[in-house]
């Protein structure tokens, strides 16, 4: 649908990108606005044009990201204001401006409001794409004002083929990093491009074994340790969220699991050891700390009710 709007280039001047995090609505949004930049319109976007290369960079004049400064920040007026001073100028190379405003789910309402004109009479030449997990947490009168594109989880395989294809990713790396993704390309795009993914993700998962293993005054130091770098934090909750699939994933008869490639075994000897309710529970109270998180809750107090909530296992070392 996208594609064959670039074709008869009818692409809206308002878009709004919705879907869970990580799931591609950078990596779509990036891509949009090559395609109408690209100079080479036959194959928009080509890649590998000037316009396209300082975009996939992220210096082109024509384009403007824009994004809460911090984990727990919210989007704020003086943000939407200088979005909407830079689409008041003309394009000052090609014949668009693209405006990108991640996260407006976090924008407060004083930011949402002042968007509202622009949304409903942008300059000719001007494009705005809004990124937010959910259209819900906006006001109707954003949402009513774009065209929304819910993007949603893929498929291991077509997340492979994609990095092959278009990022040019070796096969193998392709086919790990397809696994671990959880199905979010943008994840998986980001994680192409840097060689430390693997270690992040054992340290995440050494830092859950360490706290299964821990008693109650340990996990409770822990936790103190984690509230002081709430960005780390959510990093890290991802890599347990995918740990505590992959072993609801064992205890429910499924066999992909995706963190034995840094730590195999470990999910196999935790599903061994703990109930499937406990691991359900668990999951759902994961997700809720995340949330909360965002929401600007007090870090050490989730953290602690999580420690709390974690069962105890003593996992010798990397069990196999």
């Amino acid at each position: 649908q996208l594609q064959q709007a670039l074709d008869g280039q009818r692409v809206p001047q308002a878009l709004l990108l919705t879907g869970p995090e990580s799931v591609g609505k950078h990596t779509l949004a990036r891509w949009l606005a090559a395609a109408l930049l690209c100079e080479t319109p036959a194959e928009a976007p080509c890649g590998v044009c000037r316009s396209c290369r300082r975009i996939l960079s992220g210096n082109h004049p024509d384009v403007l990201w824009v994004e809460p400064e911090g984990a727990k920040a919210q989007l704020k007026i003086d943000q939407i204001r200088g979005v909407e001073r830079f689409l008041a100028l003309t394009p000052l190379e090609g014949t668009h401006k693209v405006a990108i405003i991640g996260e407006f789910d976090r924008a407060n309402v004083s930011a949402a409001n002042a968007l509202l004109k622009t949304l409903e009479e942008p300059p000719r030449y001007a494009h705005l794409i809004l990124l937010a997990e959910d259209a819900e947490r906006l006001l109707p009168t954003i949402t009513s004002r774009t065209q929304q594109i819910t993007l949603r989880p893929l498929a291991p395989a077509r997340i492979a083929e994609a990095l092959e294809r278009v990022w040019h990713v070796d096969q193998g790396t392709a086919w790990r990093l397809a696994q671990i993704s959880g199905g979010r390309i943008g994840w998986a795009v980001v994680a192409s491009q840097d060689p430390s993914i693997s270690e992040q993700l054992e340290s995440a998962l050494g830092s859950l074994a360490d706290a299964l293993a821990m008693e109650l005054p340990e996990r409770f130091a822990l936790a103190a340790q984690l509230a002081r770098a709430p960005e780390a934090f959510l990093e890290m909750l991802e890599y347990w969220l995918l740990f505590w699939r992959d072993v609801l994933s064992l205890q429910t008869g499924q066999e992909q699991v995706v963190t034995d490639l840094t730590r195999p075994g470990f999910a196999q000897y935790v599903a061994d050891s703990v109930l499937v309710t406990e691991v359900a529970a668990l999951l759902e109270a994961l997700v809720a700390a995340r949330d909360a998180v965002r929401a600007n809750a007090n870090l050490q107090l989730l953290l602690e009710s999580l420690m709390l909530d974690l069962p105890q296992v003593n996992v010798p070392q990397i069990p196999g």
